[in-house]
């Protein structure tokens, strides 16, 4: 990004700061994300990946929806929103800028459970600031966003579509995964017989940022998806993302395994704070949701790459295979 454009944006937001460097954040797979820094203030600079957000703007009433409601109850972590409640459109892309939360860091893997347990009291935190909060107040930018039965058809609609190279090179691996589709068909039954509540929708560990100094979190970031939903697509996340040690981009498929001790501190911290269902299907939710997180990768991959971002040839393979790895590993739990 060049200097004479990123100062462009700043002025748009009505900030007349001069700035003096820029970094290109490497870690999200969907929006495209910079720290600007002038002498005296940091912000985080995002283009919102529009084709994969088209409701962007619904998705930002959502955001300062649930902010505000959190600020007024003095919810004990950083929640960033928008500078000026707002986006600003140049051209064809749209441009959001925020805060920066000094003297953070964020983890693309998890290396201690105390990282762990931070995240998840964060997370539960959020839920029960939220507990009295009406979901209907929100609206749904992203329809059938985990909904199992949606993924199995546009998976089966990528094998229509697919080219013969990618069809050979996966055909193994779709074997195996037409196998467990019906795990999405009881996903679905699962959620629809839980509680409605305001889940974030993506809480791998880099959507927590931590204190440099105390490695505890001081944020909850990444907001784009916060709709309605089931609890087990967060704390499933959290399963997936955290107990894979390695990260999913790893392309030491042999080596990829889940971490038990990450998944039992995980489970064990929500134990007082959700319903009796909702903790009796924690560990399947991080099943599934590893699950259909490796048919999304490789339906992806079969789609010519045109929902997460790659830096190079089959990497949706790779991710797809790192995921299929970890669902074996915790069936066995």
């Amino acid at each position: 990004m060049e200097l004479k454009f990123a100062q462009s944006i700043l002025l748009g937001f009505g900030l007349k700061e001069a700035i003096v460097s820029i970094k290109r954040v490497e870690s999200g797979l969907i929006n495209s994300t910079f720290v600007l820094n002038s002498k005296t203030n940091s912000y985080i600079l995002q283009a919102i990946n529009t084709n994969v957000f088209p409701s962007y703007e619904e998705g930002l009433k959502n955001i300062l929806t649930v902010g505000n409601w959190l600020k007024k109850k003095n919810y004990p972590y950083s929640f960033p929103l928008p500078i000026n409640g707002q986006y600003l459109k140049v051209k064809n892309e749209v441009w959001r800028l925020m805060p920066y939360v000094k003297n953070s860091v964020s983890y693309n893997r998890v290396s201690s459970l105390g990282q762990v347990k931070s995240a998840a009291n964060c997370l539960g935190e959020f839920y029960h600031h939220l507990s009295d909060f009406n979901t209907k107040n929100l609206l749904v930018t992203l329809p059938n966003f985990h909904h199992g039965n949606t993924i199995i058809l546009k998976f089966e609609e990528a094998l229509l579509n697919s080219n013969q190279e990618r069809l050979l090179l996966t055909r193994s691996l779709i074997n195996e995964i037409e196998k467990e589709l019906p795990i999405l068909n009881k996903w679905d039954e699962v959620c629809n017989s839980l509680p409605k509540r305001v889940i974030h929708y993506d809480t791998k560990i880099n959507n927590f940022l931590f204190e440099k100094k105390t490695d505890k979190v001081l944020a909850l970031i990444d907001l784009d998806t916060l709709m309605p939903g089931c609890v087990l697509s967060d704390i499933g996340d959290m399963i997936r993302t955290y107990s894979n040690t390695l990260g999913e981009e790893s392309k030491d498929i042999s080596e990829v395994t889940c971490n038990k001790d990450i998944v039992a501190a995980i489970v064990n911290k929500f134990k007082d704070s959700l319903t009796l269902r909702e903790i009796e299907y924690l560990i399947f939710g991080g099943l599934a949701i590893t699950f259909m997180q490796s048919v999304r990768f490789l339906t992806d991959y079969l789609n010519n790459d045109i929902y997460y971002k790659t830096n190079y040839e089959n990497q949706n393979l790779v991710r797809a295979e790192n995921q299929w790895r970890l669902f074996l590993h915790l069936k066995k739990l």
